[in-house]
């Protein structure tokens, strides 16, 4: 196609002569002709270019020699000018005085770059159509970034889900380690109160039928080992599940053990229960306070060489709160904050485990000296007994 070199646009006015350009008029033509950042140029009614700037040839790769008649639809990609999309630009800025846009670009070698288009309806004084200026600037940078946002804002979702499903198959198992250590619990409470039957009812009974025969040879001394092993057999069974805890209550339990404790230890342990008139709990509430209350005795008689404990006990409203205090050596520092199984052993994660199944918490510090141990139970949906 032979270039088109189009005259400059003149516009005369029906009534008046159009004064002939000035020094203000050159100073702005300077300054438009003079920008490098953005792609200012003129077309004609029909899309062919008939001014070019600096910038639009640093854009675009084009001398103003190369481009100057040239139809506007070369800077749009193939699959744009098959569509007709350039000139539906130029009907939509005719009609609506604007047309802005982003898209790709075609560069003179080739290359594409994302392009933010503005393109003006110029009318002269009656209002007819002269042609239209388009101002164009490069937005490939940015472009560039809004796809990496995008791709990382993808990504980012992707492993938000997968976090997501992680943490659903965490609770999943972590509901069903919670539901077997319960089972755990309750299959250890009955094993306990298997035993403690065997022991008292069955092998208690064949000790005391064996101290009656040897209590009638005169063997004191064979009698007396009868006496201590009887006696041992029916400690140990109340110890595995006392028979008071579930026909008298929590306060006679207590006190039973408490005592037992005091004799074989010769540790001073004092108990107090509020208020004074305590009531009679769930049978699992009890059996909870009992075996922590346990526990933690055995932990001062075996570990912390304390000549003295205390025990406080105190229904609230809400709560039960259950106190444990020795003057020892303390508990190590090292394992105060630690919730695995490691380093704490299984009585106090048993204790951690009950206390979880009925929505409690346990806590354990230093006394200076010595350990303290507390327990909370709430009391919600605990029903009590008469």
């Amino acid at each position: 196609m032979p270039e088109r070199r189009l005259a400059p646009i003149s516009i005369v006015h029906p009534r008046r002569e159009v004064a002939a350009p000035g020094p203000k008029d050159d100073l702005f033509r300077l300054m438009v002709e003079s920008v490098k950042d953005y792609a200012i140029f003129v077309l004609d009614p029909d899309g062919h270019v008939i001014t070019w700037n600096q910038g639009a040839q640093a854009l675009k790769g084009y001398t103003s020699e190369e481009i100057l008649g040239q139809h506007f639809s070369r800077f749009y990609p193939p699959e744009a000018v098959q569509s007709g999309w350039p000139t539906r630009e130029l009907a939509l800025a005719e009609k609506e005085g604007r047309f802005a846009d982003e898209g790709w670009r075609v560069r003179k070698d080739g290359s594409t770059f994302w392009a933010s288009v503005i393109i003006t309806a110029l009318r002269d004084p009656e209002g007819r159509l002269s042609g239209f200026a388009k101002v164009t600037q490069d937005m490939t940078e940015r472009k560039e970034r809004e796809e990496r946002i995008q791709d990382l804002n993808k990504e980012l979702r992707t492993r938000i889900a997968q976090l997501d499903e992680s943490q659903r198959v965490i609770e999943l198992r972590t509901l069903e380690l919670e539901r077997l250590s319960a089972q755990l619990l309750q299959i250890q409470d009955e094993e306990r109160r298997r035993l403690a039957r065997e022991l008292h009812d069955e092998l208690g009974q064949q000790l005391s039928g064996l101290k009656m025969i040897v209590d009638t040879s005169g063997n004191e001394t064979a009698s007396q080992l009868a006496e201590d092993a009887l006696s041992m057999v029916r400690n140990l069974s109340y110890l595995l599940h006392p028979p008071l805890l579930d026909e008298a209550g929590l306060r006679p339990a207590l006190y039973w053990y408490a005592d037992g404790l005091t004799k074989r230890s010769n540790i001073d342990i004092s108990l107090s229960l509020k208020p004074q008139m305590f009531p009679r709990l769930s049978k699992d509430l009890e059996v909870t306070i009992f075996r922590v209350i346990q526990e933690s005795l055995s932990n001062i008689y075996r570990h912390s060489g304390s000549k003295s404990a205390r025990v406080d006990i105190e229904k609230r409203a809400e709560r039960v709160i259950v106190r444990v205090r020795d003057y020892g050596k303390g508990f190590p520092v090292e394992l105060l904050g630690v919730k695995g199984s490691a380093g704490l052993g299984v009585g106090i994660n048993g204790m951690r485990e009950r206390l979880r199944q009925l929505g409690g918490e346990l806590v354990i510090a230093r006394s200076e000296p010595g350990t303290l141990v507390e327990a909370a139970i709430p009391l919600f949906g605990i029903t009590l007994t008469a």
